[in-house]
């Protein structure tokens, strides 16, 4: 779906969700889009980044926006495309992804606002897409204190969570990751006057402000990312130790069942054997079967 509309004195803001391939070609003949960000926009598996194209002035950046999927309880990061010229915005991204489209709203409807660049804007809203970051590390961290409340052992259902927890982190990881080089990308480009990307004082502020927010997330999810991973380690040797307490009680308990079918066998051959007469001979076989079976009860627990 493309949309257009006016906005901030007579700039433009384009929004286009779930696009075509008419959109696209509506983008690349307006905007001169070239080949290689017209493939960017296209991917949806791009990894974080920033390109400026001098001839065109035009600046696109990629970056990992993280939703709620629809059907679950879980998180996914998905890729967002912006493309900024002198007086225009463009936001593509999926359906899914409509906070995006929410949050530009909301900027652009601001009480108040001054005159200000599309950069500056684009800045904001990465602002405040990091927020969710911190949002869902803060939710994992909330799940992961509750997993640690188990009693001697965790429960399939706790060990199933714990895993989402980690995927979860995977996802969240890179994305964090891929969006430092992002925001690293633009500050390079923009850092000196002599650069093709030429940035206000604002601009460069604002820009370093995101990056410090965007650190602090990646900080952040790094270390929940370890807690996790010590939690899950914590699972593991608990389980190992179940297991090989299960390995030793049935170990112990198929020796004592080896017994009484070795002292019958014996007994019950056609020979003659010590206490094999008389009417209590059976009184001995029992006695027997006992003083082996006490026996290896005592040498196990005397090995332990």
């Amino acid at each position: 779906m493309y949309q257009e509309k006016v906005v901030l004195n007579g700039q433009h803001w384009i929004s286009v969700i779930d696009p075509k391939d008419e959109d696209i070609q509506q983008l690349k003949a307006k905007f001169h889009l070239t080949s290689k960000f017209q493939s960017y926009v296209q991917d949806a598996r791009e990894r974080s980044r920033f390109e400026y194209n001098d001839q065109t002035k035009t600046a696109m950046l990629i970056w990992q926006v993280i939703v709620k999927h629809e059907s679950m309880t879980e998180y996914q990061v998905i890729p967002v495309s912006f493309i900024v010229t002198e007086d225009t915005l463009i936001s593509i991204h999926p359906k899914n992804a409509s906070l995006v489209t929410q949050a530009l709203q909301a900027l652009f409807e601001q009480q108040g606002t001054p005159l200000t660049s599309m950069l500056r804007i684009l800045l904001q809203l990465l602002w405040r897409l990091n927020d969710h970051y911190m949002d869902q590390i803060d939710e994992i961290n909330i799940l992961r204190e509750a997993l640690t409340k188990f009693h001697n052992n965790p429960s399939n259902r706790q060990i199933k969570r714990l895993s989402s927890l980690s995927n979860q982190l995977v996802h969240l990881t890179t994305a964090i990751d891929n969006n430092v080089m992002a925001i690293q990308q633009i500050k390079i480009n923009g850092n000196d006057a002599t650069d093709e990307l030429v940035l206000t004082d604002k601009e460069r502020n604002l820009i370093a402000d995101v990056e410090v927010e965007t650190k602090q997330s990646q900080q952040m999810t790094q270390d929940t990312a370890e807690l996790v991973d010590h939690l899950s380690n914590t699972y593991n040797n608990l389980l190992n130790n179940t297991l090989n307490d299960t390995m030793r009680f049935l170990t112990i308990w198929s020796l004592i069942l080896a017994v009484p079918p070795i002292i019958s066998g014996f007994y019950g051959m056609n020979m003659h054997l010590p206490l094999a007469k008389g009417n209590f001979a059976w009184l001995g076989t029992i006695m027997m079967t006992a003083i082996l079976i006490i026996s290896i009860v005592y040498l196990v627990k005397k090995r332990k």
